[in-house]
């Protein structure tokens, strides 16, 4: 694992991603917290690269908070248990025939849709002489993976009796958690319900789940005993509302340096399409990050970056590997570093707005960071 004291001391990068194992942790326990007495066990999201904050790290970091750890690949599921992660991991998603012996023999939870999925995973499992846990999932409303809620009871009495299986959880999703519109207290409603029917059958699940990172701070019911953030861990807020009910930090800083000063006359442009047009004498500061890095492109002509404790704006097109960034007439020399997504003194540009200035969710701003990025955990 690399640290900050290395960044500091011995890296050369030109932009590099910090990343603060201890919010991250501090997050976790204050998402806990907003459960109350409820709270039951943390199901922490470490899909996409941990949202893009280093998938093994962030796993090790929160292995010890976590009753489970959720990926959205075979791939991610097996990193995790090369590197000796013997937290519980559960793979969203499906996986199909040909990839089912490998996941079955490292202990993977699945996800289940289907009796079809099921069956498939039970045949295989039972020849390896193996039973698999698997999570049912239930559609009350997402529209996409899961088994519709007013179909459900009977197949998942046939899933249930499965000889190659452990169906140890059942959960749902919602998909408009962090809005009032009262869909998500009637798809809850509808997931309970469904859990009394299957109780009056003598079924039962050890885990049974449902709160995404909004849905956790609204939602309460002993019926739930995991809860499922994902983007909160990382201290982005889920939606603008979220802030009022919780306070997270943002994990994630990233960080670019200034390779070449710029002068410009009036007159005088700067990038592709000329969009930068120098109104007086300015200098620029040359950053080698841009949109082959993840700093997105739509973002050109709105975003600003931190420097010394001060916004400055992105002077005209963000390009793929390069952003120039208007200083005026403030000092600065080549070296320097600037903060694009963090904090500078009582300056905070957090991975939302810089999402609201590319017209896009803070989901894509961390996921789309590339692993090529350094990051150094601190």
């Amino acid at each position: 694992m690399q640290t900050y004291v290395e960044t500091r001391i011995g890296s050369q990068n030109n932009a590099w991603i910090e990343i603060s194992l201890g919010r991250l942790l501090a997050n976790a326990r204050a998402i806990r917290r907003a459960q109350g007495p409820l709270q039951g066990g943390l199901f922490a999201v470490v899909k996409a690269n941990a949202y893009g904050h280093g998938l093994k790290e962030i796993a090790q970091a929160l292995a010890a908070e976590a009753a489970y750890l959720g990926v959205s690949s075979i791939h991610e599921a097996v990193e995790l248990r090369e590197h000796g992660i013997e937290t519980p991991i559960f793979l969203f998603g499906r996986v199909f025939s040909a990839e089912l012996p490998a996941v079955v023999t490292e202990g993977i939870t699945l996800c289940v849709s289907s009796l079809e999925e099921a069956e498939e995973i039970s045949e295989i499992s039972f020849s390896l002489g193996q039973k698999t846990p698997v999570h049912i999932k239930i559609d009350t409303g997402m529209g996409r993976m899961g088994i519709p809620a007013r179909s459900a009871l009977p197949v998942i009495e046939k899933i249930s009796a499965l000889p190659g299986l452990d169906a140890e959880g059942i959960f749902t999703h919602f998909p408009t958690a962090e809005k009032e519109d009262g869909v998500t207290e009637s798809q809850l409603n509808d997931f309970l319900l469904l859990l009394e029917y299957l109780d009056r059958k003598g079924i039962r699940f050890r885990y049974c789940h449902a709160s995404n990172s909004a849905a956790s701070l609204k939602i309460k019911s002993p019926a739930l005993n995991l809860f499922r953030p994902g983007l909160l861990l990382y201290g982005i807020y889920p939606d603008a509302s979220a802030r009022e009910r919780i306070h997270v930090e943002p994990v994630l800083t990233l960080k670019s340096r200034i390779i070449h000063k710029k002068p410009l006359h009036t007159g005088d442009t700067s990038g592709y399409g000329r969009d930068f047009v120098a109104e007086k004498p300015t200098t620029l500061g040359i950053l080698p990050i841009g949109y082959s890095q993840g700093y997105p492109f739509t973002a050109s002509g709105r975003a600003h970056v931190l420097y010394r404790g001060k916004r400055y704006p992105v002077a005209g097109r963000v390009s793929m590997d390069y952003i120039a960034v208007d200083f005026g007439e403030d000092p600065f020399k080549a070296g320097d570093e600037v903060i694009l997504i963090g904090k500078s003194g009582s300056e905070v540009i957090t991975a939302e707005e810089l999402a609201q200035w590319a017209g896009t969710i803070s989901y894509e701003i961390v996921t789309r960071l590339p692993t090529r990025i350094p990051r150094f955990y601190q």
